[in-house]
């Protein structure tokens, strides 16, 4: 008896030891996560930064430029700067309301200073009134970079942990940053200008609510409810050129953005820890077009995505009569440890989504691929809708295309056989985006 007393002892001795071991390693994987995630956090503030600083060099040096080539180099380092400053602004764990006026400065300062340049290659000259604006737009920039260079230091003094603001449930130090960076902005100038994010295009009025019955806080309230689960918020009201319901709740990792014209969903974003991915992009795909399905968004087609953090972020854009629209662009974030939906924007296609007249194709399929550089492999064909940077529309043959192993996207003009546009397809183990 005694002897198998001992036996029993050790083993549970042994299993007690294995228990604890476990314990030991995924508490070890868990604080290899939490550094992980801190340093993607710490990065992308630092590289925003950077990208701010360069940007306000730029701008001051686009003040002393006289000849359209020089303008137009220099335009496209500060479009290549704004972007990805905004890019990496995006992927910051921030719960204030959404930065409307740092991120109106960031698409307008790349495109203003590119529709400078294309004036200059003309022969026309730069009005005062512009060269005003530019040098406002500096300022702008200088007055930032100023914020978040203090910011930076006091990432690097150890003042400011983001992943701690991440998991916060109040407004932390980096939404405190940013809310200056914000209150800078509130006087930000209108620039009207032939680009995309002209004033006068950004202010436009939602053709897809127009004509759509105002709902109420309390009808709206029920759209939050489908779209979370829940119905325990507090709310605020947005203005705007969408004016909407802003619901939080009491953690402020759940956010959820709900127009008064129409009560449709304008974005939603759970921000909560997302574990190891489990699942596939195909499960995420079906989740995030069910999701959409499930709001009114039907005939979505899903473009290009990108994984982040184990949270896959897929475009989608509706179709008509073959064409995908792409000014009416939705993106879902789906979560691969559960393939929940997580997170949702949906303003372009309520700003864009519209019936549109499709007009006779002029030019054949096989012209528009001879109008493709010789050197390039056409790999298929397919109708698009792309918007043009004046707030038009083209009607394009989209031509997907490959040379030297780099896969493209070219647009033909379905009516003039003109090449709109041109994306280089970066492709990686995390997604293919279009550049």
């Amino acid at each position: 008896m005694r002897e198998k007393f001992k036996v029993f002892a050790g083993v549970l001795a042994v299993l007690v030891l294995c228990v604890a071991v476990r314990g030991i390693n995924h508490d070890i994987e868990l604080e290899k996560t939490k550094r992980q995630i801190k340093m993607d956090y710490q990065r992308c503030f630092t590289e925003m930064v950077q990208y701010v600083d360069d940007l306000q060099l730029s701008l001051e040096k686009s003040q002393f430029v006289n000849d359209g080539g020089q303008m137009m180099r220099l335009s496209g380092d500060i479009y290549r700067q704004a972007a990805m400053a905004s890019s990496n602004l995006a992927l910051l764990p921030l719960k204030t309301e959404p930065l409307e006026h740092l991120n109106e400065f960031l698409n307008q300062v790349g495109n203003f200073s590119y529709a400078l340049s294309s004036k200059m290659l003309k022969g026309e000259d730069i009005s005062e009134e512009e060269y005003k604006n530019l040098t406002s737009l500096e300022n702008y920039a200088v007055n930032i970079a100023k914020v978040l260079d203090g910011d930076l230091e006091d990432l690097y003094n150890g003042v400011l942990d983001i992943r701690r603001s991440a998991e916060g449930a109040t407004p932390s130090g980096i939404d405190k940053a940013m809310g200056e960076i914000e209150t800078q902005l509130h006087d930000y100038p209108a620039l009207v200008y032939d680009g995309p994010f002209s004033s006068h295009l950004t202010d436009r009025k939602p053709l897809f609510l127009e004509g759509k019955m105002e709902v109420s806080e309390k009808e709206a309230l029920g759209v939050v409810k489908a779209v979370t689960g829940k119905e325990s918020f507090s709310c605020s009201e947005e203005k705007g050129n969408i004016p909407s319901y802003y619901f939080y709740d009491k953690d402020g990792l759940i956010s959820v953005v709900i127009t008064k014209e129409g009560g449709q969903l304008l974005s939603y974003l759970n921000d909560r820890e997302v574990g190891e991915g489990k699942f596939t992009m195909g499960d995420a795909k079906l989740a995030a077009t069910a999701f959409l399905e499930s709001f009114g968004f039907k005939n979505m087609r899903e473009s290009y995505y990108e994984i982040i953090s184990d949270v896959a972020v897929i475009n989608y854009a509706p179709t008509q009569e073959g064409y995908i629209l792409y000014p009416d662009l939705i993106k879902v974030k789906v979560a691969l440890d559960d393939c929940s939906v997580v997170g949702c924007e949906t303003r372009g296609y309520l700003m864009y989504h519209k019936g549109r007249e499709i007009p006779q194709i002029k030019i054949s399929e096989e012209e528009a691929k001879g109008k493709v550089n010789p050197h390039v492999e056409i790999l298929s064909t397919s109708l698009a809708v792309i918007p043009n940077d004046g707030g038009s529309e083209s009607f394009c043959w989209q031509i997907e295309g490959k040379a030297d192993e780099r896969r493209c996207l070219i647009y033909v003009n379905t009516q003039t056989g003109a090449e709109e546009k041109l994306f280089i397809l970066i492709e990686s183990e995390t997604g293919t985006l279009a550049v």
